[in-house]
């Protein structure tokens, strides 16, 4: 079917899958993922079968998508949607969240600080300990060092894109 007959199916604001994701920044697999989840509504379809993405369904991808740069895990965003539902308002809930994660940014922050501190005194000492006499088997400046209190193991991990042995991107 073409493009133009499946538009004439549209209710006011309605957008095919491609259109609401490339709107909000998300892929498709994003949409379908998110509707899954049970975190939207599952879309109207046209008659061939296509998805249509209604502004109500725009407008609570936008919330989920802000409410992820806040640090809310798909399953606080969950429970936020059914407190709504239940006709609660659930920004008591959220300022709990939020407080939440405050205080864990602040906690990282201080482990960061003094893992900070920790490599830049053995940075200081790195020279002393790369000219002493004992031999290494890789480096002395790790072997002589000595264990830091706060390790980098501690911290959260970055995230980096991997890919697997078969070429697929892993999170």
């Amino acid at each position: 079917m073409k493009r133009d007959n499946i538009k004439t199916q549209f209710q006011k604001g309605e957008m095919l899958a491609g259109e609401a994701a490339q709107m909000l920044g998300v892929g498709v697999q994003t949409l379908h993922y998110y509707e899954q989840l049970g975190l939207i509504p599952r879309p109207p379809r046209t008659s061939s079968g296509y998805r249509l993405y209604t502004p109500e369904i725009v407008e609570r991808v936008r919330f989920i998508r802000k409410a992820q740069t806040l640090g809310f895990s798909l399953d606080e965003i969950k429970e936020t949607f059914e407190l709504a539902k239940t006709g609660t308002s659930p920004c008591g809930q959220v300022q709990k969240v939020l407080v939440d994660k405050l205080r864990e940014v602040e906690r990282r922050l201080d482990e960061l600080h003094n893992f900070r501190d920790e490599l830049a005194a053995l940075i200081a000492q790195a020279p002393k300990l790369s000219r002493e006499k004992r031999e290494a088997q890789v480096c002395s400046i790790v072997e002589e060092a000595p264990l830091l209190v706060t390790s980098i193991t501690s911290l959260p991990p970055q995230r980096k894109r991997q890919k697997d042995k078969t070429g697929i991107k892993l999170h």
